[in-house]
């Protein structure tokens, strides 16, 4: 498998639905705004679906918002984000089989790399939903100010491409597993984090039954956002059960406040409500929090010294940090 990194405008072209390349339509009756709301061009009304009684118009209608959507998204990623595709192909000169988003020098660099995989169905790199991009914005439906806060920051990003993948009946836990093999696991960081929303979720715990002592060296957390993915149908082992326990969070839609504890037995990390009963929406309002979850993951703990006391207030022992990541022992 080759790759080729492409770093020049993708000039309009993206994929339907059913997989055929296909251009944009020239004069679409909505644009975007600066601040990325999708209202007309020329009544200036916010967008709203109408649905048609023929299902066929209903179909190319939405055929013709999710590519004037995707393309939009992909002109900022590309023109103000400046992040580039690089393209997978099985030999030199054959035809390109899918391709994903990266940041310039996100694979020579030791800064943090976030990993984004999305949902499985229709929406495309880039974006968490592009129903919720058009009728709510491009701050509730793509990825960009996830984007935005990582490069802002000083790391690197990496857009999976699940729905896109190229290989001829390709899933998305192949695809993931191809992107880690080729990109992800070549990259010098060794302080990757992944958000995987939906369907993401599942082939982002698929990849960690597969390469679980790659995963667990190289990634430092995950977040799950109305993750699929399920302990008691994936074969994890006893490493990965233990890392998804102490290195991920999983957001659940909830109508309790974000952040709030949910329990379940069968969640196997700790597991918060998303603050939102949303699937398209989670991502967006988690945002913040799932920011704050790497922070404080990525973040050495300080060392501490701190005494055992019995019942008549006498020292027992003293307990030293051991060298390496706060972790105490005792001498």
């Amino acid at each position: 498998m080759e790759l080729m990194l492409d770093t020049a405008k993708s000039q309009g072209q993206t994929q339907s639905q059913g997989g055929q390349t296909v251009s944009p339509p020239s004069i679409f009756p909505y644009r975007f705004t600066s601040d990325g709301r999708l209202r007309h061009r020329v009544t200036q009304e916010p967008f709203m679906f109408q649905r048609s009684c023929d299902p066929d118009a209903t179909q190319r209608e939405d055929e013709a918002l999710c590519l004037h959507v995707t393309q939009h998204v992909h002109s900022l990623l590309e023109e103000q984000l400046h992040l580039f595709r690089v393209y997978f192909s099985p030999h030199r000169g054959a035809p390109s089989q899918g391709y994903v988003y990266l940041s310039p020098g996100a694979l020579e660099s030791p800064a943090t790399l976030l990993v984004v995989v999305q949902d499985r169905g229709t929406m495309r790199c880039g974006l968490w939903s592009w129903r919720a991009a058009a009728s709510r914005g491009l701050e509730r439906g793509s990825m960009i100010p996830y984007v935005k806060r990582v490069l802002e920051e000083g790391s690197s990003v990496l857009l999976m491409n699940p729905n896109q993948g190229g290989g001829v009946g390709e899933t998305p836990e192949e695809h993931v597993h191809r992107v880690w093999d080729l990109l992800v696991s070549r990259c010098v960081s060794r302080r990757v984090v992944v958000v995987a929303h939906g369907y993401g979720g599942l082939a982002f715990v698929d990849l960690l039954c597969r390469r679980p002592q790659q995963v667990v060296g190289q990634v430092w957390a995950a977040a799950f956002l109305d993750s699929s993915h399920s302990l008691w149908h994936q074969p994890l082992d006893a490493v990965g059960r233990e890392w998804l326990r102490t290195r991920s969070r999983r957001w659940v839609l909830s109508s309790k406040p974000l952040n709030q504890p949910v329990g379940s037995l069968k969640a196997g990390c700790p597991q918060m409500s998303a603050g939102t009963q949303s699937h398209d929406a989670a991502p967006s309002v988690c945002m913040e929090s799932v920011f704050r979850f790497f922070s404080k993951t990525l973040s050495p703990k300080p060392p501490t010294t701190f005494s055992m006391v019995t019942r008549s207030r006498g020292t027992v022992g003293q307990i030293r940090p051991h060298n390496g990541r706060g972790i105490t022992r005792p001498y």
